[in-house]
């Protein structure tokens, strides 16, 4: 089996339960959610859903299928990563236990570009937004500091270029 994660972009009616019934779509016909982003558009009627899932051809052409069986939804597109801009943000509290500890912490979080958030006696809270790629690799920076909390957003994207995914539109 080919598989490999694929982005879909979704606007649905900006409904209450409309995620509810998304997400259960995707879990009675057993698809896995790598990640799930939901928020407003420009428009206060319409939603934007970004899920990941990771699957084969057939798969993604059920998902397509499923998702459009919804009345609230109104488009579904599938974005290639390489042709989309995409961010997610991480939160995380680091251990710092002396100076010298936060001086080489502040130095790496400047060389990622992060913010730091608040500072605690015996912790930093930082902030991250960048590729998936970028935020695994500070993650990975941060461990020798003892991670002691995190939380992670799933990726958002936007095609690159003029084209939206109001272009189109059936």
């Amino acid at each position: 089996m080919n598989t490999k994660k694929q982005v879909f972009s979704v606007l649905a009616e900006n409904n209450p339960g409309v995620l509810l019934r998304v997400t259960g779509l995707f879990s009675r016909r057993g698809f896995n959610i790598d990640s799930l982003v939901a928020c407003n558009t420009e428009n206060p009627a319409v939603s934007r859903i970004t899920v990941v899932v990771t699957g084969d051809e057939g798969v993604f052409t059920q998902v397509i299928r499923q998702l459009f069986k919804l009345e609230e939804i109104i488009k579904v597109e599938m974005l290639a990563l390489d042709e989309c801009t995409a961010s997610e943000m991480l939160l995380v509290k680091v251990a710092t236990d002396d100076a010298k500890e936060r001086t080489a912490l502040l130095k790496l979080v400047q060389s990622y570009g992060g913010r730091v958030l608040d500072i605690g006696e015996a912790t930093v809270t930082l902030e991250l937004t960048g590729e998936s790629g970028e935020v695994d690799a500070f993650i990975t920076g941060l461990e020798p500091f003892g991670i002691r909390e995190m939380a992670r957003s799933g990726i958002t994207v936007l095609q690159r270029g003029d084209t939206t995914i109001h272009d189109y539109m059936i």
